[in-house]
């Protein structure tokens, strides 16, 4: 792909499911603003969402921390201009090509994109060059790949990360890696029995639930966030990471 993560038909999934309150959106989001505020310690956010899709995080972290600054980046125009109609600060960008910023970010998230790449290696290396030297970056990507399947496929993932994967793509552009651990532990066996098993293919990257599932799946989440992550095993990785120091 030329530089683009995701496909405008995707773009248009991720916007409707980030709207309208969906489980895993929300229990995503729980984990990120509890790891970018556990570094700030009171300093004022200078922020950027490296792929910031839709807005959907971007406009949630600039709500919770009224950062000094913010900016949202994409490689997919679509996805910048529903950014930009719901009055965010996005820009499209070639994650291929240096980052050209307004200002040195202190906390950055780059969520679910790194698969989406064909070199994640050379885009961790123009964020870490662009930010500040004592900044936190947090991660997620999808893990565990003995799930990667149609479905992956078809959400035009290039791989699945073990946390070896993680750690080595995020030493290798440029970050040192402070704690990597799985998240959505409890989806697994559902995955595992629709895409190793049953072999099904859904058509939506997310899909509908009722109102009592959406509910029980975040009271899961924050179970889960609340005991620290403590299984080795979930279809997400949660890694945060820091600029190495540079020469």
């Amino acid at each position: 792909m030329s530089g683009q993560e995701i496909t405008p038909q995707h773009v248009q999934q991720l916007e409707s499911a980030d709207t309208r309150g969906y489980w895993w959106y929300v229990v995503r989001q729980l984990h990120v603003e509890r790891h970018l505020a556990d570094r700030l310690h009171g300093r004022p956010m200078e922020y950027l969402d490296l792929g910031c899709g839709a807005g959907g995080v971007l406009s949630a972290v600039t709500a919770r921390f009224a950062p000094k600054a913010s900016l949202g980046l994409d490689g997919t125009r679509q996805a910048v201009e529903i950014a930009k109609a719901r009055g965010l600060d996005a820009r499209f960008a070639d994650f291929r090509a240096p980052l050209e910023l307004p200002f040195a970010p202190n906390a950055a998230t780059c969520l679910d994109v790194l698969e989406h790449l064909e070199d994640p290696v050379l885009a961790l290396k123009h964020l870490s060059a662009a930010m500040q030297p004592d900044a936190r970056l947090v991660v997620t990507v999808p893990a565990m790949p003995s799930l990667f399947s149609a479905w992956d496929e078809h959400c035009d993932h290039h791989r699945r990360y073990s946390r070896a994967l993680l750690r080595e793509h995020l030493r290798a552009g440029g970050f040192l890696l402070d704690r990597c651990r799985y998240v959505f532990s409890y989806c697994v066996p559902p995955a595992f029995w629709q895409r190793r098993v049953v072999k099904a293919v859904q058509e939506m990257e997310f899909p509908p639930v009722s109102p009592f599932v959406n509910r029980a799946m975040i009271v899961a989440g924050r179970l889960e966030a609340a005991l620290g992550c403590p299984f080795p095993f979930g279809t997400s990785l949660l890694a945060t990471a820091r600029p190495a120091p540079r020469a």
